[in-house]
């Protein structure tokens, strides 16, 4: 495995720098017509949430479902089909991630590996992603991150009991438990105490911040539920590292820091992947999360905009499933918002490009990336995969 040090990466970014923004094509926008009869939310009564947010009219199920085929059917489309890429997506350099996007968004919207195109296309993203473990059980060698090993090990879980092959599964369930082992000893490694319970890029890293600490737990919580024996200490540390990030502040209001003890500042994205992680483990909601929703109604969904930093995707993935374990009305407000951007910039072909204001970082990954990660976040309601199981509704 290597050992280089990580280059520093801001919150919600995947990749590595790079001078290429790719050519960005004139978009057909797709699925823009207002449905009849469509849906106008009611004023949101929670008092933290302002009622002006709660105007958006929601695309209608038919358009989001169509949007979502649309992307599937793009994603498939676009996979690589033979050869020893076989499963993969764009750049080398960031195929194993992809794939394993483009994998659970079929899998998010029911597609049985290998059965029917989709079914196909996800059993051959899952073995392009297994091809790539190092001996020792690490998946994010070619970027020396903790983000692309979460994100295969992820994968690796959704797909888990799916096959009708004995043989498979066993294999897999072994890979897996490597994967797990991995993120489990990365947690140990010895760090000052202000960033001990957290990851960071690498796995001998002794920082920790809490985007590549969300995508660890979260790989973590599909694995206990999947039935590996994950210790309640492993959570209790990372949600003790969570919580000392929480800063306040004015009229009531408080957020999470990308970084504490570097970070001077709140950040949406940070804030709204520790509403999710605290939705997935805390018992009940407490005045952290509150303050922090009432922080996040600063920023409604938009196709980009300073709440999202450059990562538009990350970003988004990362409130909407914190809004998401939240639950009740704080859902149903943010929900049709998230949707309406989403079907609105949709390319005519199906795929999603990058917002204008999209950092240059994330270009490489391509668009199987966008597409995949709107795909996922349309298909949140669906649950079909381990992280989209809601916990519990908070309020």
């Amino acid at each position: 495995m290597s050992r280089q040090k990580a280059s520093d990466m801001e919150c919600g970014n995947l990749l590595p720098p790079s001078p290429s923004r790719g050519s960005q094509k004139k978009k057909v926008p797709t699925n823009r017509r207002t449905p009849k009869g469509g849906i106008r939310l009611l004023s949101f009564s929670l008092i933290f949430i302002t009622p002006a947010l709660s105007q958006t009219e929601a695309p209608a199920p038919k358009q989001i479902q169509n949007a979502i085929e649309a992307g599937l059917e793009w994603l498939h489309k676009e996979q690589t089909k033979e050869g020893a890429d076989a499963g993969s997506f764009g750049n080398p350099r960031y195929r194993t991630a992809t794939a394993s996007f483009a994998g659970l968004a079929f899998l998010a919207n029911g597609h049985t590996p290998g059965e029917g195109d989709y079914g196909i296309a996800t059993d051959m993203a899952m073995q392009f992603v297994k091809s790539t473990m190092t001996p020792d059980g690490y998946l994010g060698t070619q970027d020396n991150s903790m983000y692309v090993h979460a994100i295969c090990t992820l994968f690796g879980l959704s797909y888990l009991g799916r096959s009708s092959d004995p043989e498979k599964e066993k294999e897999l369930a072994e890979w897996c438990r490597k994967a797990i082992k991995l993120i489990l000893e990365a947690q140990k490694i010895r760090k000052a105490r202000a960033e001990t319970g957290g990851w960071r890029y690498s796995p001998y890293a002794r920082e920790s911040d809490l985007s590549v600490t969300s995508w660890q737990l979260l790989s973590l919580h599909a694995a206990k539920q999947c039935g590996y024996n994950i210790d309640d200490d492993v959570f209790d540390s990372a949600l003790k590292f969570i919580n000392n990030s929480f800063m306040e502040t004015d009229e009531g209001e408080g957020g999470f820091l990308y970084r504490l003890g570097t970070s001077k500042e709140p950040e949406p994205a940070a804030t709204g992947v520790a509403v999710f992680m605290k939705g997935l483990f805390d018992k009940e909601l407490d005045d952290k999360v509150k303050r922090s929703l009432k922080y996040l109604t600063r920023y409604p969904p938009s196709w980009g905009g300073r709440q999202y930093n450059g990562f538009f995707f990350f970003g988004s993935f990362y409130m909407s499933q914190g809004m998401f374990q939240v639950g009740g009305e704080t859902w149903n407000s943010y929900r049709p918002k998230m949707q309406r951007v989403l079907v609105d910039n949709q390319e005519g072909d199906g795929r999603w490009g990058f917002p204008p204001d999209n950092k240059p970082q994330s270009y490489p990954a391509g668009e199987a990336y966008c597409t995949a990660m709107a795909v996922l976040i349309l298909s949140l309601d669906k649950q079909y995969l381990p992280m989209y199981q809601r916990q519990r509704s908070l309020f």
